[in-house]
């Protein structure tokens, strides 16, 4: 049996190429041929860049197939063969000739930066700026098809494990691809890079806050049940029927010339639009809740408070605020998301 191994950098590739090395499989890589024709050419301390016109010099010179039969050749004594490295269909389309199978390995940019810097390859990039540059060429962008092409291989793989868990997770994912592999049934695994209900319901929070008018703060509520379903949202706006043109949106100034005294906060604006009892539900709020606010929730019944920023911690309403959630019994809780990023491909829905 022959996998090939392709993905993004720091993915976890050599992780799973590990699991299968217990299992029996030979191991070698399209990079080590890539190496070793560095050395041959006396180069020492290079660098990922190096590496990447090596192999696309390679493929531009002897055919975009190269690296994959140089591999193969390698291996030819061994029944059971792991090739990792894949980086350009044409060694994908090599590799299928003999029969092979290509698994893509793929994490959240954010986790793969961290693991390579814990690696600390001396060829590695050291900084967000230089990794994202090695992700842009390794992925394919600019590049001719003899040069990297990674995420085209991504989308000609047979099978696609997301690694942004735990290593035993990770371990689970290829007990279960074998299993399917020697049952010989081609199964459709379920995505696995689905966003987690916290991730969802601040997601929700954050765009009711886009509904808000305020120039300065733009703030979203979302409440959730029991059951994770959304009861009620808001944001920060004045009342109804109060004109947003004519009230004042200022932070500064008079009292009574800045937005403060009028405006209704998101959580209070989401417990009123609430049709159905908030006894033990929760709320996603973009900041914590003020003093105010925190009344409000605690007599509403609800009995966790989940927020995104603690930015006004310092100030006496937000000090009572908690002390009131604290003496009432709610939990509460600061939200730290695993993406900086919420992207809606809308090209990928028509596709």
């Amino acid at each position: 049996m022959i996998i090939g191994l392709t993905g993004t950098k720091a993915s976890g590739k050599g992780v799973v190429a590990e699991i299968l090395r217990e299992k029996g499989f030979e191991y070698s890589s399209t990079s080590d041929r890539v190496r070793e024709e560095a050395q041959a050419r006396g180069l020492i301390d290079y660098t990922i860049k190096d590496l990447q016109d090596i192999g696309n010099d390679l493929r531009e010179r002897f055919g975009t197939d190269i690296l994959a039969k140089r591999t193969l050749e390698k291996l030819k004594d061994f029944e059971n063969i792991i090739i990792d490295g894949i980086r350009n269909l044409g060694e994908i389309e090599e590799l299928k000739k003999q029969g092979a199978i290509i698994i893509a390995v793929d994490a959240p940019s954010e986790q793969r930066f961290k693991r390579l810097i814990s690696r600390a390859r001396e060829s590695d990039p050291k900084d967000w700026d230089s990794f994202l540059e090695m992700e842009k060429r390794d992925l394919g962008k600019g590049e001719k098809s003899s040069g990297q092409q990674v995420a085209k291989c991504i989308e000609a793989s047979d099978y696609k494990i997301i690694n942004n868990g735990t290593l035993e997770e990770l371990k689970q994912k290829i007990e279960y691809f074998l299993m399917n592999l020697n049952s010989q049934k081609k199964v459709v695994i379920k995505r696995d890079d689905y966003i987690p209900w916290d991730e969802y319901f601040m997601g929700v929070a954050l765009l009711s806050a886009q509904r808000s008018k305020d120039p300065s703060s733009q703030v979203g509520a979302c409440i959730v049940d029991e059951k994770n379903h959304i009861i009620a949202t808001g944001y920060n706006g004045f009342p109804i029927g109060c004109s947003d043109d004519n009230l004042p949106w200022a932070r500064k100034g008079e009292k009574l010339k800045t937005k403060y005294v009028y405006v209704v906060h998101a959580e209070a604006n989401a417990i009123t639009n609430a049709t159905k009892s908030l006894e033990g539900c929760r709320i996603y709020t973009v900041l914590h809740p003020c003093n105010e606010c925190a009344k409000l929730l605690i007599q509403s019944g609800i009995k966790e408070v989940i927020y995104l920023s603690d930015k006004y911690a310092h100030l006496d309403e937000y000090i009572a605020s908690k002390r009131m959630l604290s003496m009432a019994g709610i939990r509460t809780r600061q939200f730290i998301p695993k993406h900086k990023t919420l992207i809606i491909d809308f090209d990928k829905i028509n596709q």
